[in-house]
């Protein structure tokens, strides 16, 4: 478990930092528009290497090829490891490179697990909730924060698989419900609830949209949810019909390890508010008792089929009369920007014979990007305005070389100085080219999404998923747990409101900005982070200490001296993130040094 707090959050350079935005700098200085802020070919991004899974060669790329075009010299070891991984040396690879793996620390003075050494002096000497010399951990009102889609990885709550049993038994659970919507099988009930039988129906109607729309020769078979979350690929964790549930039954095996294995219940004096990034507001909506387990994961993977349906039919990622790419895969700009695959674009005046702007290889379909772009503070407002006006100008035909077709949206809007862009690759490669040509963002990575969610452009998703919603069976909300949305930051006081922010998620932005907002202004001085990445903890990290540090600017002269130092006045803001087994029982010691609030 991490413990920042805004000393360090604050002080940490870009550079020291790992994680989402992590990056490069793309060309840091540029006087006029380059070709390829026109053609939408962008310098592809540093990306965090994690377990790749089974046949894993890590730093196998396009550079195997042309090592020194890159001005990259290779060492023996790695030439040899690539030549014995195909067994041909004229057969490419798939790209190996993974992405999400929980980085050890947010910035250089933060620390969480053995191996890491803690600073030598500061608030976090004494370790996470732990508090320092002369100021013990207090009581502060806290909330609960569930990770979203794009925090999924390889090997993913393992250590508390192996670990504990109420784990385990959670991961087989998800297996078991899962399936059994993918079978057609209704999962028998005692509840009486009014939604229920509607809800069975609904499945079984749907169910075949699975064997439809799941990966190529996926099976079902005993054990298939752990193997692929622990020791599977990438690529198909991050397909959304297994992305979503895996990331759910992650979060759900920290909450059910933290109830039963130390008989510790978060919202039980401890925690007042709850919140979910993106598709984490169904682990907050479980966690918060309102919605059954299994119904959560059932319904989360019936959104993700729908998701892939979506993009599967697209006719603007596969036009008519297009051929269509061997995998899907291949459409997705983060798995193949370091392999070669997606990066050559055809513009309008190259070839009559290709859809404009889609990929070469493909002869006419394109693919999609969804990029993390960091800015440079204050700049919000003007990103957002940017990014809208640059997709009106792509709908009317005002940029060169750009097909009207292509699309980008801002998707996230995850604090003052970042946002995610979606759309297809080459909207979105050409807006993260004009944000730092025109001086707003400083650097952008591509995530680990299969799609441009929460934009317009997967409507007809959100249309079939909300006729689910109408059915979905809901508990009525406990009165003293309170639930945030991350659509627009409104408090969630019944079901009605609940569902009318699931019946539009999927094709509306992610303001977790605003849902922060609420969270302060509702009191909330604690986040607790749980599950799977580290990435939502170092966001609220960052943007807590932005905020205070807004707020010292117009603070005493003493205090603003003080600012930065050693004898600095606390932080109001604290930051846990629990990720692994050891952050279980870091939140657990933390937590019970406080008697539970009246």
């Amino acid at each position: 478990m991490h413990r920042i707090t805004r000393e360090y959050a604050s002080n940490a350079s870009d550079d020291n930092n790992e994680g989402l935005i992590h990056g490069t700098d793309v060309r840091p200085t540029n006087p006029t528009m380059t070709a390829s802020m026109v053609s939408g070919r962008a310098n592809p991004p540093l990306l965090l290497q994690a377990r790749a899974g089974k046949g894993a060669v890590f730093d196998y790329s396009a550079r195997q090829r042309r090592p020194a075009a890159d001005g990259v010299v290779l060492d023996e070891a790695t030439l040899e490891r690539r030549r014995l991984a195909s067994g041909r040396s004229d057969k490419p690879l798939p790209e190996l490179r993974t992405f999400s793996q929980p980085s050890s620390s947010f910035n250089a003075s933060s620390w969480v697990s053995s191996g890491i050494v803690p600073p030598l002096a500061g608030p976090n000497v004494a370790g996470i909730g732990q508090g320092w010399s002369g100021r013990p951990i207090q009581h502060k009102p806290t909330a609960l924060i569930m990770p979203g889609q794009g925090s999924q990885y390889i090997t993913m709550a393992r250590d508390l698989y192996e670990k504990f049993e109420s784990a385990r038994e959670v991961w087989h659970e998800a297996e078991a419900y899962i399936t059994q919507f993918a079978t057609g099988q209704p999962v028998p009930f005692a509840s009486s609830h009014p939604d229920r039988a509607d809800y069975e129906a609904y499945l079984v109607e749907y169910h075949g949209l699975d064997a439809q729309y799941r990966a190529p020769n996926s099976k079902l078979r005993p054990g298939w949810l752990t193997d692929l979350v622990f020791r599977g690929s990438q690529l198909e964790l991050t397909r959304p019909e297994n992305a979503m549930p895996a990331i759910l039954t992650a979060t759900l095996s920290f909450l059910t390890v933290l109830r039963k294995e130390f008989d510790l219940d978060v919202f039980k004096g401890h925690t007042h508010w709850a919140a979910g990034h993106g598709s984490g507001f169904y682990a907050a909506l479980v966690a918060a008792g309102v919605l059954e387990p299994r119904d959560a994961l059932r319904t989360m993977r019936y959104r993700g089929l729908e998701a892939m349906k979506c993009l599967m039919t697209h006719p603007v990622l596969f036009p008519e009369g297009c051929k269509r790419p061997n995998s899907v895969y291949e459409t997705w700009a983060f798995a193949n920007v370091s392999s070669g695959k997606g990066k050559h674009i055809i513009t309008e005046d190259q070839t009559d014979n290709v859809t404009p702007g889609c990929n070469a290889a493909s002869t006419g379909w394109r693919g999609t990007q969804v990029s993390a772009v960091v800015m440079r503070p204050g700049n919000l407002e003007r990103a957002l305005s940017e990014v809208r006006s640059i997709q009106a100008d792509i709908r009317a035909g005002r940029v060169p070389g750009i097909a009207r077709e292509e699309f980008v949206e801002a998707a996230y809007i995850n604090s003052q100085i970042q946002i995610g862009l979606s759309g297809t690759g080459v909207g979105v490669n050409y807006a993260c080219d004009r944000l730092h040509f025109k001086g707003i963002g400083t650097r952008a990575v591509n995530l680990p999404i299969s799609g441009p969610y929460h934009t317009s452009f997967v409507e007809s998703g959100n249309q079939a998923f909300a006729q689910i919603v109408e059915v979905l069976p809901l508990h009525q909300p406990n009165k003293d747990i309170r639930i945030v949305s991350s659509v627009d930051g409104r408090v969630l006081r019944n079901n009605d409101d609940i569902r009318d922010d699931m019946r539009v998620a999927l094709r509306s932005p992610v303001q977790w900005i605003h849902t922060t907002s609420t969270l302060i202004d509702l009191g909330v001085r604690r986040f607790i982070c749980l599950g799977p990445s580290r990435a939502i903890a170092q966001q609220l990290s960052r943007e807590l200490a932005l905020r205070e540090r807004a707020l010292a600017r117009h603070a005493s002269a003493d205090i603003q001296a003080r600012v930065g130092t050693l004898d600095e006045v606390a932080s109001e803001f604290e930051v846990w993130s629990v990720a692994t087994a050891e952050g279980i029982e870091q939140l657990m010691n933390a937590l019970c040094k406080l008697s539970p609030t009246p």
